[in-house]
Formats: structure tokens, C-alpha cells, sequence
């Protein structure tokens, strides 16, 4: 059996950011994941300004497109787009495919193509497969993490599921700019992102729980919505008729369900802390990447209350601290 300090199981952005901060400090890690990098993973893929930062991403440093997003926010009732989104800093979009396969390589740890099946602590170690033993057990293998499966209770509620239906491709008739949508009676949004070379993610999300309630088919919500972008020019009909959607569900942040336990820490989409009002999971799982990391160096503490809780500022985010205020951490 082999013995590391810590396991990162899942090499998306949460994963290799907290690994990359322990190689950083000659820390002992190894990196599992089911699949092989680079890998589809469907997103909008939108970063902000903090996120490069506190990924230490410098101009230049990143060889693959970011596009900067000119954004347009298109709400019911109005017959425009506007051309303001009140997110502090710039934005961003990335594939999701180069991007994470990236920062994976750019971590410079170990990474053990594994499928994780069973995990059980011994002693004072965690014990993986019967193959690996570890000190630290990091969970960032996303919303069906088996870390978080295996360790933890499922005490996320279903209040705060969100379930998304997307498409990326090549596209290249699509335009420059990024518009989100607001007005089709979802408890959620629908967005056009466009990527580098071409490609455009299309796509909605929305709570679970509304869904269920109004007995709407996510479906049909987004058939209706390719329909409206073939009626305003933005997408031809023939590619329209074509698109085969996938989606996946994840989680906005709650202060319930717990996230550590006997040097085992949840992070990212394992620990379900998407931003509250637009859904943003790239820079809350770098965040706790980061202060994961940080705890296993004895220069802090993984601490959930400390997440980004809004990806808006200003008065917007004023609105949905209001509207979500039972939710969020005491102060």
C-alpha cells in the first residue's frame, strides 16, 4: 500500500488548486481522478478577475483563449439587452476542456488516473481502495464526489439544488458578446457565452425545487429558449435542430452540511458552494482550494463562512442578501 501525506481525489479547479499550493510548500501529494485530462466538462466557464488573481495568473501566462465578456443582460419585459452586469472587475470565459487540464499540469503533482470505490479510515489514516493510505483526504471530485459520499451524511437540501441543460460548439457565425436571460418565468437564468476559436456554450440553469413544484420539464424550457435565439438571428435553425443537450445538477452554498471531519475536507462542488445569485463554482472551489491547502500548511483554516458568497456587488448584491438572508452564516 502505498503512503502519501494527502489525496486530492478530483483534478478540476478545486482540486488542483489546493495541490498545487502544497507543492509549492515540497508537500506530499497525489492527485486521483476517474478521468483522463484534458476532459469534457461542460460550463459556461466564465472567471472573474479574483479568480486569476488568486490563481496567480498573470497576462501571458495562460496559452489557451480567454475571451474577455461584453456582457448583456436581458430581462423580461425589455425589448434590449443591457449593456451593464454589476460584477465588480472584468469577466471572463474559458473551455472548460484546456482550462482544467491546465491548471492540472501547471499544479506539478502526481496524478493517478483512479476511480475511487471504497474509503475508510484506519487508525489515524484514511485508507483508499486498499490501495493508497493519507493523512489529509481531500474530497473535490464535484457534486457526486465519492469522498463526500463515503465520509460524509448528505445533508445538502434540496432547496438549493440547481440543474442545468448545455451545449458547447463550434459555432463560428456566433457574436462577440455574452448574454444572459432573465425573463423566461426560471427560477434561474439562460446564457450565450461565447469561447476562443470560435465556440459558443449555450445553456440554462435552474432550482430543482421549482421545477418539481410547477411540474416544468427543464427540457422544454430550454428547447423554448433555442427557439427564441433562432427567432432573434443568434443561432441558425438547422444547428438548433441539431443540438443534443447534457446537464448536470450542483449546489448553491448553505452554511448546512458539514465539511470536514478527521483531516478530511470537502472542497469545491463536493462541498456545495456555488455563488448564490448567479451559481458561480470556479471561484468559490478556488477559494477553498486555497484555504484547504492552507490548513494542511498550518497557515489557517478551511473555513466555509469565508467563501465568496455573491458574484454581484453593489445594490444587486444588497437585493440578494435580503432575499436569501436565512441562508447564509451568522455574523
Amino acid at each position: 500500500m502505498r503512503e502519501i501525506e494527502t489525496i486530492v481525489v478530483g483534478g478540476g479547479p478545486a482540486g488542483s488548486t489546493c495541490a498545487r499550493r502544497l507543492r509549492q510548500h515540497g508537500r506530499d501529494v497525489v492527485v486521483l481522478d476517474k478521468a483522463t485530462f484534458p476532459r469534457l466538462k461542460l460550463c459556461a466557464g466564465w472567471i472573474t478577475e479574483k479568480v486569476l488573481r488568486d490563481l496567480e495568473i498573470a497576462p501571458g501566462d495562460y496559452p489557451h483563449p480567454m475571451l474577455p465578456l461584453d456582457i448583456r443582460s436581458h430581462f423580461r419585459g425589455l425589448p434590449f439587452g443591457l449593456r451593464w452586469f454589476p460584477t465588480p472587475g472584468k469577466n471572463f470565459s474559458v473551455r472548460r476542456v484546456e482550462f482544467d487540464a491546465w491548471l492540472l499540469a501547471r499544479a506539478g503533482a502526481e496524478v493517478i488516473r483512479h476511480d475511487v470505490r471504497s474509503i475508510r479510515r484506519e487508525g489515524d489514516r484514511w485508507i483508499v481502495d486498499d490501495a493508497y493510505a493519507c493523512r489529509w483526504l481531500i474530497g473535490a471530485g464535484g457534486t457526486m464526489c465519492p469522498v463526500r459520499r463515503a465520509v460524509f451524511p448528505n445533508q445538502r437540501p434540496k432547496s438549493r439544488q440547481i440543474v442545468t441543460l448545455e451545449k458547447e460548439f463550434s459555432y463560428p457565425a456566433r457574436e462577440d458578446a455574452c448574454r444572459l436571460y432573465f425573463k423566461r418565468g426560471l427560477v434561474g437564468y439562460a446564457w450565450v457565452v461565447p469561447k476562443g476559436d470560435g465556440h459558443v456554450n449555450i445553456g440554462l440553469g435552474a432550482k430543482a425545487k421549482y421545477l418539481r413544484k410547477s411540474g416544468t420539464d427543464i427540457h422544454a424550457h430550454f428547447r423554448a429558449f433555442v427557439d427564441d435565439l433562432v427567432a432573434e438571428g443568434r443561432l441558425d435553425a438547422a444547428t438548433a435542430a441539431g443540438l443534443n443537450e447534457t446537464g448536470h445538477p450542483y449546489y448553491l452554498f448553505t452554511r448546512d452540511g458539514a465539511v470536514r471531519a478527521d483531516h478530511c475536507l470537502l472542497i469545491g462542488d463536493s462541498a456545495g458552494l456555488a455563488t448564490m445569485d448567479l451559481g458561480e463554482g470556479i471561484g468559490p472551489a478556488v477559494e477553498s482550494g486555497l484555504m484547504a491547502a492552507d490548513e494542511i500548511l498550518s497557515r489557517g483554516t478551511w473555513d466555509k463562512a469565508k467563501v465568496t458568497l455573491f458574484s454581484l456587488a453593489g445594490i444587486a448584491q444588497r437585493l440578494m442578501r435580503a432575499a436569501n438572508r436565512r441562508h447564509l452564516p451568522a455574523a
